[in-house]
């Protein structure tokens, strides 16, 4: 910011003058902090256009390393054949592969019980005979001598012993109940067994409690105390949801759908950053023109747009149906995709890579300018941060000499302005000293005549 000329008062008649002396100085002192900001504030409008393309070189970047992960794992989808028994969804498989689950004797449950009797009162009747009792959960005791032998006081101390159990109190008509319900599914003995050191009973029901998922995969009997399995298939998840006797499928398959999306994804990351890239480049470029990151990714872009391999159906982008126009505009020909035959989707896949490999490889490339932390783009931010800094620390050296120059300046004047006034007082002093010494001797004022 430029430092505003102070507001002159003066007494003298030259008051206009010095104040124009002043502000005139202070107008030449700014013309260099006024080129030091045009300076900063190109190299702000530089940083700031540098982060716009770091953005839509991430997103091309992102896009492009989606297309290398889905030829990396050869676009494979999971389906089950009836997916209200069985859900399933591929996590990191790489082969396409077919699974049966022949049946499903039962879905995982957690263990819930409720007292076999109803209880008068939740806070005062009286529940275990002995004032003892012993939870088990699993193979796990807990023993405990009641101070509160009711319905709450049972459920508080459950509560309070982090047993992997809750409990709980129904109010029904015939009576209050407690309910023990287990956190985690799986098959698992729940009891409260009341005088644990005599002859126990147990309290609780034994009507439910808990089951695992048990079902036979490939002929395979499994049992687990969860419905979501993740250990069993290489990269596939799958959740048993009911039991079944009919056999269910898993599926995995490529999926051309996964790919056509990628790359239209692809040809609108694209486009971003062409536009981005491309304003920086030719007779209507900005402040980047000529920058060394903006030459290296317009290179970077036309190797993108002109890979190509020498095997295969699919030997290029626009084999897959991403075409570019005369201006370097990407777009996707859905027609060009929907026509691929069958066996060239595993040429497309080997087209596309993976990480390091094929099409796939160019983001990696790319993330070398866009990487938040190190990229080439931020190091050339970081470095503008440093010049803006020694800017501005050059811009307020300035304003500091120009206000000590102005305050310096306007003091000068003050006094001479001062002077100025009281000359100007003693001359009109003086000047009607001599008129009235002119009367007294010549009885007229010769000024008159």
């Amino acid at each position: 910011m430029s430092i505003s000329p102070l507001t002159f008062t003066g007494i003298s008649q030259y008051s206009t003058d010095f104040q124009t002396i002043l502000t005139r100085a202070v107008q030449i002192a700014n013309i260099p902090v006024q080129q030091l900001q045009n300076k900063d504030s190109d190299v702000l409008q530089r940083k700031t256009l540098l982060g716009g393309l770091s953005s839509s070189v991430s997103g091309l970047s992102d896009a492009l390393g989606a297309l290398g992960k889905i030829g990396a794992g050869q676009a494979l989808a999971a389906s089950s054949s009836d997916s209200t028994l069985v859900a399933v969804s591929n996590t990191s498989a790489t082969n396409a592969a077919s699974y049966t689950i022949d049946s499903i004797t039962s879905a995982a449950s957690a263990a819930s019980e409720r007292t076999t009797a109803g209880f008068a009162n939740s806070a005062s009747t009286p529940v275990s005979s002995s004032g003892t009792v012993d939870l088990v959960v699993g193979s796990t005791h807990h023993q405990f001598t009641l101070t509160n032998n009711s319905l709450v006081g049972i459920r508080d101390w459950i509560n309070s012993l982090g047993a992997g159990v809750s409990a709980s109190i129904l109010t029904t008509n015939a009576g209050n109940y407690l309910s023990v319900n287990a956190n985690a599914t799986g098959a698992a003995t729940l009891q409260l067994n009341d005088n644990p050191t005599g002859t126990p009973t147990n309290l609780l029901t034994s009507a439910n409690q808990g089951t695992n998922a048990v079902f036979k995969l490939n002929g395979i009997d499994i049992s687990q105390a969860g419905n979501v399995v993740n250990s069993v298939i290489p990269g596939v998840t799958f959740s048993i949801l009911k039991a079944s006797t009919s056999p269910v499928t898993l599926t995995l398959a490529s999926d051309p759908s996964q790919l056509s999306s990628a790359l239209q994804t692809f040809v609108s990351a694209y486009n971003t950053a062409h536009d981005s890239v491309g304003a920086q480049i030719g007779a209507g470029a900005g402040l980047l023109s000529g920058d060394t990151v903006v030459t290296q990714l317009s290179d970077q872009l036309r190797q993108i747009a002109s890979y190509r391999t020498n095997t295969g159906l699919v030997r290029n982008l626009a084999d897959l149906g991403v075409e570019f126009d005369t201006n370097g505009k990407a777009s996707f020909n859905a027609s060009t995709f929907n026509a691929l035959p069958s066996n060239a989707i595993a040429d497309a896949l080997t087209f596309l890579g993976s990480a390091t490999s094929g099409l796939g490889k160019y983001s990696g490339s790319l993330a070398q300018f866009s990487d938040p932390i190190s990229g080439l783009i931020v190091t050339e931010q970081q470095g503008l941060d440093r010049t803006d800094k020694s800017l501005q620390t050059q811009i307020a050296a300035l304003n500091d000499r120009i206000t000590v120059m102005q305050n310096s300046l306007a003091a000068r004047l003050h006094a001479a302005d001062a002077l100025l006034g009281t000359l100007a007082s003693q001359q009109q002093q003086l000047t009607a000293s001599l008129q009235g010494l002119n009367l007294t001797l010549y009885g007229k004022n010769p000024s008159a005549v």
